[in-house]
């Protein structure tokens, strides 16, 4: 698989060979309108469990059986909880606030980044077609970025499934001059919820703690959620 390594381009934008793959696999998530209608998500990544509404940018975030952080993506405003007691000294409850964007935007893009090839800002080249580490045959696609997210120095390349037209697998550049991947991690064991399609796997070994699990699309969620100081039973969350 070659990339680029050059400056990328001016504006983010797709040759029209990747923006006909990139609209395949919106369509083989669900489609743009399943995507739209998706209200709630739930996830656990790198031990760090996550309650977003997409429509509020309300955040509920755990971490550990002590630490809860409700906040808002939008206003940075939100409450910080420790062991079920409100933090109220703000010199140690706003620095973990100004944490949740930049936290939020690196987890949900491990979770959801299929989704984000059309995002303003997003950069797709075609590359070719490759195979992944797994053997399959893919067409490869290069995903810069023209200075939109929290890291925009950084370059994927991703290999979409020949057949069932998912993003299998993703090369990850620190830099977009950088040649070689600081690592390469499958996008596998895709299924519906809701009405969409999610991934949890993103290694061959089940117990690697970045692979995605409590992972829900529920229609609803009881509003008392984004306020309760404890950690909630994920599993009621479906």
């Amino acid at each position: 698989m070659k990339c680029q390594t050059s400056a990328p381009a001016a504006q983010g934008s797709a040759d029209a060979k990747a923006a006909a793959i990139a609209q395949e696999v919106m369509q083989a998530l669900g489609g743009k309108k399943a995507w739209d209608n998706t209200r709630y998500l739930a996830w656990t990544f790198n031990n760090q469990y996550h309650l977003w509404d997409k429509k509020t940018n309300d955040l509920r975030y755990e971490r550990g059986d002590s630490l809860v952080v409700i906040s808002n993506l939008d206003t940075k405003q939100g409450k910080v909880f420790l062991r079920g007691t409100q933090v109220t000294d703000t010199t140690k409850a706003n620095p973990q606030l100004r944490r949740m964007y930049p936290t939020w935007a690196n987890n949900s893009y491990w979770f959801i980044m299929p989704y984000k090839l059309q995002d303003a800002g997003v950069t797709l080249t075609y590359v070719g077609e490759g195979k992944t580490q797994a053997g399959a045959s893919a067409d490869i696609l290069q995903m810069t970025f023209n200075k939109v997210g929290v890291t925009p120095d950084n370059k994927y390349l991703l290999a979409v499934d020949k057949q069932s037209r998912l993003i299998t697998e993703w090369n990850y550049f620190a830099k977009f001059t950088d040649e070689k991947p600081a690592f390469t991690r499958p996008w596998t064991n895709y299924q519906r919820y809701g009405d969409i399609m999610l991934s949890s796997g993103r290694s061959t070994d089940t117990a690697d703690r970045l692979n995605i699990r409590d992972i829900a699309a529920p229609a609803s969620v009881a509003p008392e959620l984004f306020n309760s100081s404890t950690p909630i039973n994920r599993s009621q969350i479906k």
